[in-house]
């Protein structure tokens, strides 16, 4: 059995390892261009609940896409933007 203090240091070490390979992903902006990674951004800020979203064009394309997928998926009554049936 791992001890607490055991579990929070591979906790650290999962964050400080996905930190580090986000850093060196490439910029949405970098990957698709100002206009659709604007776009992405957008669609991402309109959907998301969270408070500290990752709707930002410096971000990955994939790590923006998860989240408006994410948030698609959290309407359940029909509300959801029409752009959410693209993903």
């Amino acid at each position: 059995m791992m001890s607490s203090r055991a579990g929070a240091f591979v906790v650290a070490v999962s964050v400080v390892t996905f930190g580090s390979v986000a850093a060196r992903a490439e910029s949405c902006r970098a990957s698709v261009g100002e206009r659709d990674s604007a776009r992405l951004v957008e669609r991402c800020l309109a959907v998301s609940p969270a408070t500290h979203p990752p709707c930002n064009a410096s971000n990955a394309c994939a790590l923006i896409e998860s989240e408006i997928v994410r948030s698609c998926r959290l309407f359940d009554d029909g509300t959801a933007p029409a752009f959410c049936r693209d993903y």
